[in-house]
């Protein structure tokens, strides 16, 4: 990890290896990819448009739009090499992306994510801490890659690095509000302080041997989490295993 250097990209040949880097992660076609013109742009705008080099060689890549609010950035894209998947690469991209970010003032990163995915559920929310309380329905319409198949949901992840950690509940006491087996929504207990909502352990292969438990794996989690953050909750945790699943909470005051 030593030889790695981290910082924002420059030129147009990193430009194109930023391209070259999106289609090796995500497949798909050129339509589905942030253009190095876009990024040029983006850069001098404002924007944060940051790699990971080996050797010259572009092997991760962050990407971080201005929004309405200049205390917030809009994290558009995090890819990382199939190479280096595993080395913490990915944490090292996000740690710049803060401080790039606390340096301009900037004291929260959203951006939005598959829900169903457990790795990048882990990461985003267990890991970094980051929260959750809102959901979108089909965000992206059709998509190509290793998004085909079922409508683009996407959880917004927001992360706050400003403030105290996260309190976090146990996982073993709380209600499940859909079936480990399936999803199937399940009623919605009254004054619990958190809930459990479990997500496949692997989409990536429930989508390639059947794709209409895909399908209903994505439409009966929906249901649920429209439920649970229309009472109130949101996403504060995640844990891994063999059932996988979130935990929503009701957030204290403060929180």
């Amino acid at each position: 990890m030593s030889r790695l250097l981290l910082r924002e990209l420059r030129g147009p040949q990193e430009g194109e290896q930023a391209e070259d880097l999106q289609l090796l992660v995500w497949g798909g076609s050129e339509r589905d990819i942030f253009p190095r013109d876009a990024l040029r742009a983006l850069q001098h705008i404002g924007g944060l448009v940051a790699g990971a080099l080996d050797g010259g060689r572009v092997v991760g890549l962050v990407v971080g739009l201005p929004t309405a609010r200049a205390d917030v950035q809009h994290s558009h894209l995090l890819a990382v090499h199939p190479d280096w998947r595993g080395s913490g690469l990915a944490q090292r991209l996000k740690e710049f992306q803060r401080d790039w970010c606390a340096a301009r003032g900037i004291s929260q990163i959203e951006w939005t994510y598959d829900p169903l995915r457990a790795l990048n559920a882990h990461f985003n929310i267990h890991r970094l801490g980051a929260a959750a309380h809102e959901y979108l329905d089909d965000f992206y319409g059709e998509m190509g890659g290793i998004n085909a198949g079922v409508p683009s949901d996407r959880l917004v992840a927001a992360w706050n690095f400003s403030g105290p950690p996260r309190r976090r509940l146990d996982p073993a006491q709380l209600p499940a509000i859909n079936a480990p087996q399936d999803g199937t929504p399940l009623s919605l207990p009254a004054g619990e302080a958190g809930v459990r909502l479990y997500i496949p352990a692997d989409l990536s292969g429930l989508l390639s041997r059947d794709l209409p438990q895909a399908l209903a794996w994505r439409l009966h989690t929906r249901q649920s989490f429209h439920a649970a953050f229309a009472a109130g909750f949101q996403v504060t945790d995640f844990v891994r295993g063999d059932s996988p699943f979130y935990v929503l909470s009701r957030p204290q005051s403060g929180e």
